[in-house]
């Protein structure tokens, strides 16, 4: 099954006069992250910058910032991944987990601090396996982290984070606890 194949099969979730195709803006969205690209705004701008791909995935012209947005709010996630796994089949979701940082919405308004949490996400699970406040870098929070968690939760694993984890004493950790470390 190609790619537009699975990606026309996801349900539309927007109204009926639809600018772009659905299946052209999850492309295009797809096509970014793994030119790198690390927010939605980039995706914007990605597209700006690469108009000669822009006719291959059924778009006329780039999509703005607030279009793609409101698509992946309104989208089914559990569709997307169900026509993505057509796709990609060898891509095992059950053995990734994810590291990420997050700054807490509403934090850090008037005089107190804003507060930054670092979690490590189970995708099969669609939990937070373990959550902590970071203090500082990230990093020193996620081998906090590490330390918490069992073997058995990290062995056989791979556990994906952006270059903010970038640093050998975390892949050790990881490498240690049974798992294997991938950034993005």
């Amino acid at each position: 099954m190609t790619l537009r194949q699975a990606l026309s099969q996801v349900p539309d979730p927007r109204a009926h006069n639809r600018q772009y195709p659905l299946w052209g803006l999850l492309a295009l969205i797809l096509v970014a992250f793994l030119s790198r690209v690390d927010s939605l705004r980039g995706v914007e701008r990605f597209a700006r910058a690469n108009p000669h791909l822009l006719p291959h995935l059924g778009l006329r012209k780039a999509p703005g910032h607030t279009a793609i947005t409101l698509l992946l709010h309104r989208l089914d996630p559990e569709k997307l991944q169900a026509a993505l796994g057509q796709v990609f089949p060898e891509a095992d979701l059950g053995e990734v987990l994810v590291v990420d940082g997050k700054h807490l919405r509403g934090s850090g308004k008037g005089k107190s601090p804003q507060v930054k949490l670092v979690e490590v996400l189970a995708l099969h699970l669609h939990t937070t396996l373990a959550q902590a406040r970071a203090e500082g870098r990230e990093e020193k929070a996620f081998l906090e982290l590490l330390d918490r968690l069992e073997a058995r939760e990290l062995e056989g694993k791979v556990v994906v984070g952006d270059a903010g984890y970038l640093y050998p004493e975390v892949a050790a950790r990881v490498r240690k606890k049974g798992g294997t470390i991938s950034w993005s």
